[in-house]
């Protein structure tokens, strides 16, 4: 018998007797009348409110197997979420192949939710890894391998039973077809969308992938024109809703020093219906191409609140073989009436400084530390049998990075001071006790700080935190400085210390802090009868996944999807 659908968790109300089957009552532990033995039932209500609360999936799937009333109650919430990873070989477990006696483990889920009454709950279904093509020799013949074909059908037939779905990504190694982008765009609840283009350069078929009216976020990775990728350029023309565009290329242009990048692709059918996408949030990772459109015709400048843009543009760091088309977006573009708010890069020049300077209005400022690649500074071209030959001018020294840091410092306290909420700094930007000082001063409300020190005398910080009284995550980052004054400190000295400083100043607003890749949480206070209050805060030593969530952390990562 299928059982149906439960009001799943719609809050925290109450379940009537008319929504339990009668058959789940009559073999439940859990008591659902009152009896003139023992105490009053538990509601039902507190039973889903509990089960609210319960997020690992191997809790849930026990509990599922406890009774049927807890079946009945978390079945939903156990398949709300589903990732489905595929493995390119067969993995043994105690000596036999997972699947032994039916197929795989991948195949199996996906004849479960066709199958079964899972489908008709899932809010979000992810496929990620590796797939294992069988045939990919059909590719050069014009045809679609049998095993690649009938996976996108059985995608097919899983979201069309999934009148809830909210969230698919498809980041395995081989390509979504037509029939599977057919059925997403026919699926009225879906809101994001994240798609990830094989890196192999086999002939496939390139589709163009159909609107999707309720797409609100839509993320693409590895986008490659020598690998067939897919045309999002009506995706973007048709789905009116998006306002979450994020968009990663391959690395591999930029290496060779290959412009074959063009807005136009993307955005060809969208000038030529003469609109533009009014987005909130636009991110691009390892674009390599010349400026050519610019970013009024990109995006409804107003509209447009947030940006992240990671080894796009050079800089000052970037490779000698590619300043001929970085130089094309030195041109800094006419100001603009907008909300922009927040700004994650991990390149910076002195036109960035001057676009800092004639702006205003930033409150989150987040500068990523990592790159994809190695700059370089001669492209690929030599001949077989011979060796490249070394490209020996010099590459920006520190004295140049630390010159940009200061002046994109100053214009970023001058001209947005006022509003600043978030700022992670560069590690390569030491920042002097005088640079610390003019920062605390223009930036009273800030709430999270991440800076690289430049000076020995730590009393300073103790000294200037005070004076930003809604703090509440600050990041001392990892330098050569850090390192030779914590030289002879050890972590519970230092922890000792933090935690007297912080009740000796009452800092209650500040709960993480972190120095190099330590990572610290502020509880309560504790009694201390040798610090001069006679208390001190308890400081405790965390991972780092418990500080994702806080952004100078969660951000900082090389990662264009993180956020």
């Amino acid at each position: 018998m299928d059982l149906p659908i439960p009001p799943h968790l719609r809050g925290p109300q109450a379940y009537t007797q008319a929504e339990i089957p009668p058959f789940v009552q009559y073999t439940s532990p859990v008591p659902t009348s009152t009896s003139s033995i023992g105490g009053p039932p538990l509601p039902l209500n507190l039973v889903a409110r509990i089960c609210f609360f319960i997020t690992a999936p191997g809790d849930i799937a026990r509990l599922t197997r406890t009774s049927r009333l807890l079946y009945y109650m978390c079945f939903p919430q156990l398949y709300q979420t589903v990732s489905l990873h595929s493995y390119a070989e067969i993995r043994y477990l105690n000596g036999r192949p997972e699947g032994f006696g039916s197929g795989s483990p991948l195949m199996m889920a996906l004849n479960g939710l066709v199958t079964g009454t899972q489908a008709a709950v899932v809010q979000s279904l992810r496929l990620w890894g590796e797939w294992q093509e069988v045939g990919v020799e059909d590719f050069a013949k014009g045809r679609v391998p049998d095993n690649g074909m009938m996976l996108n059908i059985l995608l097919r037939a899983c979201v069309d039973k999934m009148p809830k779905l909210q969230h698919f990504a498809w980041e395995l190694d081989c390509k979504p077809l037509k029939t599977l982008y057919q059925g997403l765009s026919m699926n009225s609840t879906l809101t994001k969308l994240t798609i990830r283009f094989p890196k192999s350069r086999l002939p496939r078929p390139s589709v163009i992938i159909p609107a999707m009216p309720r797409l609100n976020e839509l993320k693409v990775m590895d986008i490659d024109p020598l690998c067939c990728p897919d045309d999002i350029s009506l995706l973007l023309l048709g789905s009116k809703q998006l306002d979450d565009l994020r968009m990663h290329f391959s690395p591999r242009m930029r290496a060779e020093a290959e412009p074959t990048l063009n807005f136009e692709t993307f955005w060809g059918r969208c000038w030529s219906a003469g609109y533009v996408p009014k987005l909130k949030h636009l991110g691009m990772q390892n674009w390599y191409g010349a400026n050519n459109a610019g970013w009024t015709n990109l995006v409804d400048m107003p509209t447009l609140t947030s940006g992240c843009l990671l080894d796009c543009f050079g800089g000052a760091t970037g490779g000698s073989a590619n300043v001929y088309v970085d130089d094309t977006w030195k041109a800094i573009p006419p100001r603009k009436n907008g909300h922009f708010r927040t700004v994650r890069i991990n390149e910076f020049s002195p036109s960035l400084v001057e676009l800092v300077a004639t702006s205003s209005g930033l409150e989150n400022v987040y500068i990523v530390n990592t790159t994809t690649f190695s700059p370089v500074n001669s492209p690929a071209t030599s001949t077989p049998g011979t060796l490249p030959t070394p490209d020996l001018s010099p590459s920006p020294d520190a004295l140049t990075l630390s010159s940009i840091g200061a002046s994109y410092i100053s214009a970023l306290t001058q001209s947005h001071g006022s509003t600043l909420r978030h700022i992670l700094l560069s590690d390569k930007w030491p920042l002097s006790s005088t640079q610390l000082s003019s920062l605390v001063r223009l930036c009273p409300d800030l709430d999270q700080l991440g800076f690289a020190l430049g000076f020995s005398e730590t009393t300073t910080v103790r000294l200037l935190i005070p004076f930003l009284p809604k703090l509440y995550a600050m990041r001392i980052l990892d330098n050569e400085q850090l390192r030779r004054n914590d030289a002879n400190v050890t972590d519970e000295e230092r922890k000792i210390a933090m935690g007297r400083d912080m009740a000796e100043i009452e800092m209650s607003s500040l709960r993480w802090i972190g120095v190099g890749d330590i990572v610290y949480e502020a509880k309560g206070m504790l009694d201390d009868p040798e610090s001069p209050c006679g208390m001190r805060r308890e400081i405790v030593n965390v991972n780092r996944e418990k500080v994702e969530g806080v952004e100078i952390w969660g951000l900082a990562t090389g990662d264009l999807m993180a956020g």
